[in-house]
């Protein structure tokens, strides 16, 4: 594995990306504004240009789910049981406030809170460098140029398609398992198929998680959430109270009718890889795919663990001597 962390050293930002159309939105913009840009341009975060001028955060999509648990006071115990007791209750506040979620600016979705997703780097800086930089908060990072401004952004999957592209620098180690490299991690916990996606996404933020296995009364992986399911929720925020994968169903239905395929749809049948699955084979289903993560499932198709863009790229970049341990 030496080789392939000299190949991510010595390989800067500029040999890999290619230019993307940025989108910077302002703090008083509309959210519901804001969700149908991000949603046409298919981006889930955007940099968030102040009232002076300057870019110091960023809006993305749990965001707007912590507006919306913090509005329903459900940090509160007490509203919580109310609400597993009671959810008519939520669904009619959710139903009646649609239009002040939609309405209200940016700054105010974002609130006083401090989690700075805003990193920058400059174009000669190295892969490997990047990697380091990416954390459960840090997904994407900026590219700016001479001048400080924005002009691009590098992702996990910029990177991992750049390996794909380039596999023989994994040497031997491409046609290990995943089991036998490590490569599959643990995931938070799975839900059942009549959850509701509030209180999903109410753990995704308590927990600092982003997707879940989604399995019937066999616990049989039946579906994928993610909080990028939720990138078209700019009006129907009553959804919210459906159970998972009624939401999921609902939601593909309603891209279907725009002519859109793939997210929602691959969420109804997701992706997976078993124990015995190559590196090799594992990258390319990800990068052909173009989804961020496999579901490393058993033979009785139950959910055991998952591999992710991140978990690989993690791996990839040790020395050979602690992969090998």
């Amino acid at each position: 594995m030496d080789s392939t962390v000299d190949f991510l050293k010595q390989t800067s930002i500029k040999e890999i990306i290619k230019p993307k159309e940025m989108v910077i939105v302002r703090s008083s913009s509309k959210y519901i504004d804001t969700m149908e840009l991000m949603s046409e341009k298919h981006i889930y975060s955007a940099p968030v240009l102040n009232e002076d001028g300057r870019v110091s955060q960023v809006i993305d999509l749990l965001d707007m789910i912590h507006f919306i648990i913090e509005f329903l006071g459900l940090n509160i115990p007490e509203n919580l049981k109310k609400l597993k007791n009671q959810p008519r209750e939520f669904t009619d506040i959710l139903t009646s406030s649609g239009n002040l979620f939609s309405t209200s600016t940016i700054q105010t979705v974002i609130g006083d809170r401090k989690i700075d997703k805003l990193v920058a780097c400059r174009e000669n800086t190295s892969l490997y460098d990047i990697i380091l930089t990416f954390n459960d908060q840090i997904s994407k990072v900026f590219v700016l140029d001479r001048k400080s401004e924005i002009i691009n952004l590098i992702s996990p999957t910029d990177i991992l398609a750049m390996v794909a592209q380039n596999i023989h620098v994994l040497g031997t180690t491409r046609f290990r398992t995943i089991q036998n490299l490590g490569v599959a991690v643990p995931f938070k916990r799975t839900y059942i198929k009549d959850e509701r996606v509030i209180l999903i996404l109410k753990d995704f933020i308590d927990n600092n998680f982003n997707a879940a296995p989604i399995v019937d009364d066999d616990n049989k992986l039946i579906a994928n959430f993610s909080i990028s399911n939720i990138k078209n929720l700019n009006q129907n925020f009553d959804d919210l109270m459906l159970p998972v994968k009624d939401f999921l169903e609902y939601q593909n239905i309603r891209e279907k009718k725009k002519y859109i395929t793939g997210l929602h749809e691959s969420s109804l049948h997701p992706l997976t890889v078993s124990t015995n699955d190559t590196l090799e084979n594992t990258i390319f289903k990800i990068v052909a795919t173009k989804v961020h993560r496999l579901w490393v499932v058993n033979d009785q198709n139950t959910p055991i663990a998952m591999v992710t863009i991140d978990s690989i790229l993690k791996i990839i970049t040790l020395k050979s001597m602690d992969i090998d341990s």
